[in-house]
């Protein structure tokens, strides 16, 4: 082999062995595999964008590897002395220009389609409702509307509450396939919702509402953190989004209800129970 190829081989061996398949997990740059429509947007624009860069990376690299390959300095002989020609700067700046607008375009439509809140699927909570299954009654007509849920961050946990009041912390519980609106806000400073396979990232902003949605395609667990400095607490601070199924969240939501209710109940007693304690030992007193 030519020596001047040594220096090309080498450089195109290493990117062959960067671009090799690998698992996702396996890849320290790649994202979160995406579960919901939202995060698989967000996740083809991130390749969209890495392979755009890992191309013009490329060419640069090997277009400066073959101009010193080819114009280096020889024993004895002097290096060769090369000017472009008039044209070749304002091509390189048309090419890049359409380059950025494409990016831009790109950019553009992806966001339109991730702000697009997609209908509940037929095994979501409206569509495969287990009280609906038991009163016979079909799935309700046109589309649904999705399961409002109100996050409000707080130093340093989150606070979910659900549409019969019932609330959680920390962790977030919904059913499959269905539209879940997130409506975001604080209690005190700026915190930033973000759990990678449902989304992107939000901002829950004292003083004002700001809304994202997902819609989990399978079962599990996804787990995600706040991405804001909130303080010394900030580290602690995580969310986490639990999907089951239908029948399941229908079950939890009314054993959580349950449980609260209960330990509202045993608070009142016990609050009733001080308040009689104290008249009873005034009476005496007097």
């Amino acid at each position: 082999m030519p020596k001047r190829l040594i220096p090309l081989t080498v450089a195109l061996a290493a990117l062959a062995l960067a671009a090799l398949p690998a698992a996702a997990h396996a890849i320290p740059f790649a994202p979160e595999e995406g579960h919901s429509p939202n995060a698989d947007d967000t996740t083809t624009v991130y390749w969209v964008m890495f392979v755009l860069a890992a191309v013009i990376v490329a060419a640069v690299n090997l277009a400066l590897i073959a101009a010193v390959v080819r114009f280096r300095a020889r024993r004895g002989r002097e290096p060769a002395r090369v000017r472009s020609g008039r044209g070749v700067q304002p091509r390189a700046a048309a090419a890049l220009a359409v380059l950025a607008l494409a990016i831009f375009v790109l950019g553009i439509v992806s966001t339109s389609a991730v702000r697009d809140v997609e209908s509940s699927g037929p095994e979501g909570l409206q569509a495969a409702s287990g009280r609906t299954a038991q009163l016979g009654l079909e799935p309700p007509a046109g589309d649904p509307e999705p399961l409002r849920i109100l996050a409000s961050g707080q130093q340093w946990v989150w606070r979910y509450e659900y549409p019969d009041g019932t609330f959680s912390y920390y962790e977030l519980v919904v059913p499959v396939d269905t539209t879940v609106l997130l409506q975001l806000d604080s209690t005190d400073v700026v915190h930033r919702w973000w759990v990678p396979a449902l989304g992107g990232k939000f901002d829950a902003v004292p003083g004002r509402s700001n809304e994202t949605w997902f819609k989990a395609a399978t079962e599990g667990t996804y787990d995600g953190q706040s991405t804001a400095f909130s303080g010394p607490g900030y580290a602690a601070m995580r969310a986490r989004v639990r999907v089951v199924s239908v029948p399941e969240y229908e079950t939890w939501l009314e054993q959580q209800s349950a449980d609260i209710q209960s330990a509202q109940d045993a608070v009142q007693e016990q609050v009733g129970g001080e308040e009689t304690g104290s008249g009873t030992e005034g009476a005496a007193a007097q």
